[in-house]
């Protein structure tokens, strides 16, 4: 498994749009959403086969740079299929649209295109292009986040959230506009999480990744569609000056202790803090796998909790709370191969603790995990752990100038039981007196 797993909507290579949000770690994994470079298949039959050749075609004007051409002809493609209301092709020309007028115009021109064109209505369509939507308008909230700082607050013609139908210009939205529309965008995905529960993650394989989870663990839209939210909530380079101020009014033990009963209430709430809306988004799915026997997915819920809070709240009191939290749901799932994953959580709460013997018990929470379930994802996280906490490492630092009879050379090491020094004679005044480095002098 890879350092960050993802999970992503694929876009092309030379239209260089990343659209990524994460997911979360098996091994420190995570995951993503991001539009997508190879055609797609067409319905059966004579027109199947034109469409295919209109897709190919597309892809090789993409490829020789020739974007205005391909747009063009995506746009009579996405004409078509409005017109015969064929909603599988009717979502892929939105999503290619989309792709290559980032490519020639830019962001804005792009989401506005999205955003004031006819959308088809069924659940899987609305799902991705909802989950575009939002990535695009997040993404662009990142790359321009300095210009977008500067611009004074206008309002939608209609006052409050803006309409997708409305003519409200994208340069002219403030931040926490974009980023308000972001997640008007995941909570209408969100909202429909009860119809996604029962469908794996690969019924949207034309435009999603997937990454390498179990299936057991995160293999729904449901669980994809919670840790997408999550992902944008969690990015605190989004919030505001009020937002990363107040943390320290949080209470660690309501976060801690939330099961998602008042989560469409809290996400709702413009003055909720993020991080009690990432609380009860994946208390609702911990609560929902619970509910279904599923105990390695509710599992990972809870774990992906533990660890958005654990890098928010940075008091050592809330911490050691987190830690204790960790500790008390872990012996319940001993059963299941994801406890091991949970054990590598462990010990890197440990580790980060300032503690004297902290190394020493991440150590050990770490090396149960691995002698338990070894070869699992959780078990070779555990090792990686192991394996970093007994290498050896020094580090020496000195001083450039001190007083005679000073210790002036600093030697930190960890595992490493002998450090050799030599001493070399140096002929002083003759290395000043030729030196030509104005530093030394």
């Amino acid at each position: 498994m890879k350092d960050r797993t993802r999970l992503a909507l694929l876009v092309p290579a030379a239209l260089l749009l990343a659209l990524a949000a994460a997911w979360g770690p098996p091994e420190h994994p995570k995951g993503t959403v991001a539009p997508r470079v190879t055609p797609t298949p067409a319905p059966a039959g004579a027109t199947a086969s034109a469409a295919t050749a209109d897709w190919k075609e597309i892809d090789r004007l993409v490829e020789q740079q020739k974007l205005a051409e391909a747009s063009a002809k995506a746009d009579a493609i996405l004409q078509r299929a409005i017109q015969s209301k064929n909603e599988d092709e009717w979502t892929r020309a939105l999503v290619r649209c989309v792709q290559l007028r980032s490519g020639l115009h830019g962001y804005e021109t792009a989401v506005r295109f999205l955003r004031e064109q006819p959308w088809p209505e069924g659940l899987l369509s609305r799902v991705t292009l909802e989950l575009y939507y939002a990535h695009a308008l997040s993404d662009y909230a990142r790359a321009y986040s300095w210009e977008i700082g500067q611009r004074e607050r206008v309002e939608s013609p209609l006052g409050g959230p803006i309409d997708l139908k409305a003519p409200v210009d994208l340069k002219t939205l403030s931040r926490e506009q974009i980023l308000a529309e972001a997640r008007r965008a995941y909570l209408a995905v969100w909202a429909k999480r009860q119809a996604l529960s029962a469908l794996p993650v690969d019924r949207l394989t034309e435009y999603v990744r997937p990454n390498n989870y179990p299936k057991d663990v995160r293999g729904t839209l449901r669980d994809a569609v919670s840790y997408f939210f999550v992902e944008l909530l969690a990015d605190s380079s989004l919030w505001s000056p009020e937002q990363s101020n107040g943390v320290y009014r949080l209470s660690v033990g309501r976060l801690l202790d939330t099961d998602g009963r008042d989560a469409d209430a809290r996400l709702k709430d413009p003055q909720a803090h993020p991080a009690e809306q990432i609380a009860e988004i994946l208390g609702d799915l911990e609560t929902w796998h619970a509910a279904a026997g599923e105990r390695e997915a509710e599992l990972e819920a809870r774990l992906e909790r533990l660890r958005r809070l654990h890098a928010i709240l940075t008091d050592s009191g809330d911490r050691g709370a987190i830690r204790k939290d960790l500790e008390s749901h872990l012996p319940r799932y001993r059963a299941v191969a994801w406890w091991a994953m949970g054990m590598a959580e462990l010990a890197q709460f440990r580790e980060a603790e300032e503690m004297p013997d902290n190394r020493i018990r991440a150590r050990e929470a770490a090396l149960e995990g691995r002698r338990a379930y070894p070869q699992s994802a959780g078990g070779r996280r555990c090792a990686d752990v192991v394996s970093a906490i007994e290498r050896p490492d020094y580090q020496l630092a000195a001083m450039s100038s001190d007083s005679p009879n000073r210790r002036s050379i600093e030697l930190t090491h960890t595992n490493v039981p002998a450090i050799f020094f030599r001493a070399y004679a140096l002929d002083l005044e003759r290395r000043i007196e030729t030196a030509a480095d104005y530093n030394l002098l």
